[in-house]
C-alpha cells in the first residue's frame, strides 16, 4: 500500500495493521503489503528557489530516543542514500559539499528500531546529527526540529521505518536554533523482512516518495 501526500496540518495517524486488514482480507503474505508512504510539506514554500543540497552519509537510529539499543540495519545505508540522492538529482537538485559551499537545503535520513514511534515531534536533534560538519552556524546543543505541520503526531510507525527530512536553513523559525523542515517523508517498516525484500522495497518505496512530491522540482 503506497500512500499519501499530506499538506500542512492534515492528520495522517494511521495504524498499518488496520490498513492492511482492510486491503488484504485474505491475509498478508509479504512484509511489503503493509508498506505506507506518507509525505508532508510546508505550503507556500517556493521549492523552485532551492537548487543545491547536501546530506550526511549515514542513517541515524533515532529510536534510541525511546531508550532502545540501536539495532538499525546499516548495511543498507549506501543503497538508501544513493537512491534518495538520485531522486533529488532527477528533480533538478545538485549536490554540493556543505563544508565548502552552503547548500540551499540539507537532507537528513533516520530510522527507528522500536514500534509505535511518535514522529514529527520537535525533539533536540544535535546529539544525533551534530557530528556532521556541514551544518551552518547557528545550530548546536539544544537545537530542535520545527515541523510546520505539527501538532500532527503519528504514533503508528513500526520498527524499521525510515524518515527523510529536508531542512531549509535560511527560513526563520519561531525559536532560535530550530531547524525548519519544509518537506518530509516516512516509509513505514521498510527495513523489515529478508535482504531481498528490503532491497526491492528500497527502490519501490523511495520512488513513491518522489512520485507523490512533484512540487519538489527546482523548475
Amino acid at each position: 500500500m503506497l500512500m499519501q501526500r499530506v499538506g500542512l496540518r492534515l492528520c495522517v495517524g494511521m495504524l498499518v495493521g488496520a490498513l492492511a486488514a482492510g486491503c488484504y482480507p485474505g491475509g498478508i503474505e509479504t512484509v511489503s503489503q503493509t508498506d505506507l508512504v506518507a509525505t508532508f510539506f510546508q505550503k507556500g514554500v517556493d521549492f523552485t528557489a532551492n537548487k543545491t543540497f547536501d546530506m550526511p552519509d549515514s542513517i541515524v537510529d533515532i529510536g534510541v530516543a525511546a531508550g532502545a539499543t540501536s539495532t538499525l540495519k546499516h548495511q543498507y545505508d549506501t543503497q538508501i542514500l544513493a537512491k534518495i540522492q538520485a531522486g533529488l538529482v532527477a528533480l533538478g537538485y545538485t549536490r554540493v559539499d556543505a563544508t565548502a559551499t552552503r547548500p540551499d537545503v540539507i537532507v537528513v535520513v533516520s530510522g527507528i528500531t522500536v514500534d509505535n514511534y511518535s514522529a514529527w515531534v520537535g525533539y533536540p536533534w544535535w546529539g544525533y546529527w551534530g557530528w556532521w560538519g556541514g551544518w551552518p552556524a547557528g545550530y548546536g546543543a539544544g537545537s530542535t526540529w520545527y515541523y510546520p505541520w505539527s501538532p500532527v503526531v503519528v504514533t503508528g510507525y513500526t520498527s524499521g521505518s525510515l524518515f527523510i527530512n529536508m531542512i531549509d536553513p535560511d527560513l526563520a523559525t519561531p525559536q532560535p536554533t530550530q531547524a525548519f523542515s519544509i518537506w518530509a517523508a516516512a516509509i513505514n517498516g521498510m527495513l523489515e523482512g529478508t535482504d531481498a525484500e528490503i532491497l526491492a522495497r528500497i527502490n519501490t518505496n523511495i520512488d513513491q516518495v518522489f512520485a507523490q512530491s512533484p512540487y519538489l522540482r527546482t523548475q
